[in-house]
């Protein structure tokens, strides 16, 4: 066992991950330098890499090229240059203009965050060349007419997601797969026309249900399989269910529903874990993954650990450990946050995609391949610190470079937490590990207040409890409105997709924030943390992210197969 140096408590590192470490070990000039064994434990390493990440923070800024006014994920005050999608993929710069030799009289990190410091920075993290009418859209590729979807690829019409991916039509959804015209869906596969509905596939027509397959004409239901026009679990005709159906959402409004359905909900039997075709993992939201331990919200992913948030790509991402997004095949890979399409052998990294053998380098891209602590390199190869070497060259300097930082203590480390652009609130850190401002200004860490967005130009300010509930009865003019959310005051807008897809689904206009809604959902799930308990039924010794101290009934995969309708 060893002791994190961040939280102090006791973790495991196993044979098997020491000869993970040796097989991603780097070799340089023939000599492999190992990667030594994690000084932090997962949780923390995780923590570490999600402080840079911001999805949800967008802003108005220039580009500090052509001078548009453009939505970036980093705030005016940068230190480096941030550039508009345009300009960044643009051939107007050149990232080897940045190069420089390096130091061995200073640590790496720090002669690192001056380079990034100087290296233009894309607004966004988005595949401009695939999105089509989707501006306010970040960590995400081939959408079209989408707004404020987050970490999702190849979705036409939705709006206020985060990991909608191959979607029509979905609003307010969180990790949504192959679904039409959902909302307030999470954790749903192959499902369409339904709302309020979690963790569930196949589904059609279902609303305020949670563990369906295949199911359709469901509502407020649980564990179901193959049925129709069942209500709370009780099988109606066709009339009956309507009438029910009709009669409930007559006299109560969503949100009384929806608790309601949670009662109900708390008394039914509880999955050990939620996944599908996945053999021998653990974890949480595993869609065919295999030999995985700890891992979540992983799609064709096999023998790996502790990663997070990787979609599936034309193969299976294989042989990886600390991965934080996003797949679309990844091998052979450590201690990264955004990594992916095709890219193998990233070491240390953030943000680097379509590329190999890349060491503690960020947005780099494009097929590069051999870079040691390189920023915004496009189809570049065989340099340090953005600076061209041969490959001779770049063998020698790199086993140099890492026997440096050996003697350092930063070899085998990621990025610290204090080099991130970004507010500690701004990023995924405070989602997944909360901190208050105190907390986090005293870890030295930044915190930016909100931002109220500019709506001057509104013809009308409205506080939510005020519109209307029946959807007919509101007009076009909402959309140059302003509505007070009714837990935090906050301002937003509706818009015209949005107000088309109520009017739709005959839905009411939500009452709260786009924020607020996110992070209910997101309260919605369980915590990335595994615990030993006992299945409810058979007393099996199970892991599963439900504490021992809680009240829900756990059964195991067999007793749980066994006992759903």
């Amino acid at each position: 066992m060893a002791n994190c140096n961040q939280c102090k408590l006791s973790f495991e590192i196993t044979d098997e991950d020491r000869k993970f470490l040796d097989k991603v070990s780097p070799f340089f000039n023939k000599k492999k330098h190992l990667i030594p064994e994690p000084t932090l434990c997962p949780d923390c390493r995780q923590q570490r890499r999600l402080v840079w990440r911001n999805e949800r923070k967008l802003y108005k800024r220039k580009c500090d090229l052509c001078k548009k006014n453009i939505i970036s994920m980093y705030r005016q005050d940068t230190a480096f240059p941030v550039y508009c999608l345009d300009c960044w993929w643009g051939d107007d710069w050149n990232p080897m203009d940045y190069g420089r030799g390096f130091d061995f009289n200073r640590p790496f990190f720090e002669q690192f965050a001056e380079l990034r410091d100087k290296v233009p920075h894309f607004s966004l993290a988005v595949l401009r060349a695939t999105m089509e009418n989707s501006d306010y859209c970040n960590h995400a590729g081939s959408l079209k007419n989408c707004y404020l979807l987050i970490n999702s690829d190849e979705s036409e019409q939705c709006l206020y997601g985060k990991g909608v991916n191959r979607c029509f039509d979905c609003i307010d959804c969180f990790k949504v797969y192959d679904s039409q015209a959902c909302y307030e869906a999470s954790n749903c596969n192959n499902c369409t026309f339904s709302t309020y509905l979690i963790d569930s596939y196949t589904c059609d027509k279902c609303h305020f249900s949670s563990n369906l397959i295949g199911c359709k004409n469901c509502f407020g239901c649980c564990n179901l399989r193959n049925k129709e026009y069942f209500f709370f679990n009780e099988k109606l005709s066709s009339n009956d269910y309507k009438n029910q159906v009709k009669k409930i959402l007559g006299q109560k409004n969503h949100q009384d529903i929806w608790k309601k359905f949670q009662e109900f909900r708390s008394k039914q039997i509880m999955k050990w874990m939620q996944e599908k075709n996945t053999e021998n993992c653990t974890g949480d939201y595993l869609v065919q993954c295999k030999n995985c331990f700890s891992c979540y919200d992983c799609e064709y992913l096999e023998d790996s650990k502790y990663c997070t948030d990787l979609k599936k790509g034309e193969k299976a991402s294989f042989e990886n450990y600390d991965i934080s997004y996003f797949g679309l095949g990844v091998d052979a890979s450590y201690e990264c946050s955004v990594a992916g399409y095709n890219a193998n052998h990233i070491l240390f990294c953030e943000n680097v995609w379509q590329s190999y053998d890349v060491l503690y380098s960020q947005l780099c891209t494009n097929s590069s391949h051999h870079l040691f602590g390189c920023v915004g390199m496009k189809h570049g190869k065989y340099a340090i610190f953005n600076k061209q070497y041969s490959e001779e060259e770049y063998n020698e300097i790199a086993s140099k470079i890492v026997d440096h930082m050996k003697t350092t203590g930063e070899w085998g480390e990621f990025f610290h937490s204090d080099f991130t652009p970004y507010a500690y609130n701004e990023t995924v850190a405070q989602e997944y590990y909360p901190l208050n401002k105190e907390a986090i200004l005293q870890k030295s860490l930044k915190w930016h207040d909100d931002e109220e967005p500019d709506y001057s130009d509104v013809t009308k300010k409205i506080p939510a409890e005020k519109l209307p509930k029946d959807i007919s009865q509101i007009s076009d003019d909402i959309l140059n409105w302003a509505i007070e959310c009714e837990k935090t005051g906050k301002l937003f807008k509706i818009q015209k997709l949005e107000l088309d897809f109520y009017r739709k689904m005959n839905l009411p206009i939500p009452k709260l924030h786009p924020d607020v809604r996110h992070q209910n959902r997101f309260k919605m799930r369980n915590p990335r943390k595994l615990w030993d308990r006992k299945c409810n039924k058979c007393q099996k010794s199970i892991q599963t992210t439900y504490s021992p101290d809680r009240p829900e009934t756990v059964y195991c995969e067999e007793c749980y197969l066994k006992t759903v309708y």
